[in-house]
């Protein structure tokens, strides 16, 4: 049942996990500020119930639905076509920018192999794109956590 509701259901769960990433970097901008900031990217009531209603899936549906996708693991094929781009000499770079004007952690994630770079791997869906920059967004999390708070990481 799971499986089949984010089948059928995937531009829901990729719109709600780009509302989801935005409110990370606004989250980890806050972390980044002050160190003892507890990060809760959650969507918003007025986020759930417009996103809910635009795509007009029932209120159990979409609290099914947005559970399954704060649970969200990286796929088996996720990571073996991570295995493959790195076996075959390609890296992945989490580049973190702290806007100030906007008090934002612009997490970007860079692909490169062989002195080229990319924009995204090929072969992912969409659904583990997003899988991807959510774990990169958890590691910059986990940095930021780990950081004395009178000394801020330089990105």
């Amino acid at each position: 049942m799971s499986e089949k509701l984010l089948e059928e259901h995937e531009t829901l769960v990729v719109e709600m996990a780009n509302i989801y990433l935005d409110n990370m970097q606004l989250e980890l901008g806050k972390k980044y500020s002050k160190n003892s900031h507890e990060v809760n990217a959650n969507l918003s009531d007025a986020q759930y119930m417009e996103l809910r209603d635009r795509h007009d899936i029932s209120n159990g549906d979409f609290s099914d639905l947005y559970e399954m996708f704060r649970h969200l693991k990286p796929t088996e094929h996720l990571q073996q076509v991570l295995d493959a781009f790195g076996a075959s000499g390609g890296s992945v770079e989490i580049e973190p920018v702290y806007d100030e004007d906007s008090q934002r952690l612009n997490v970007s994630i860079g692909f490169s192999i062989k002195e080229k770079t990319l924009e995204r791997i090929e072969g992912l869906s969409p659904l583990e794109d997003v899988v991807l920059r959510m774990n990169a967004m958890l590691q910059v999390e986990k940095v930021l956590a780990n950081t004395d708070p009178d000394d801020l990481p330089s990105f």
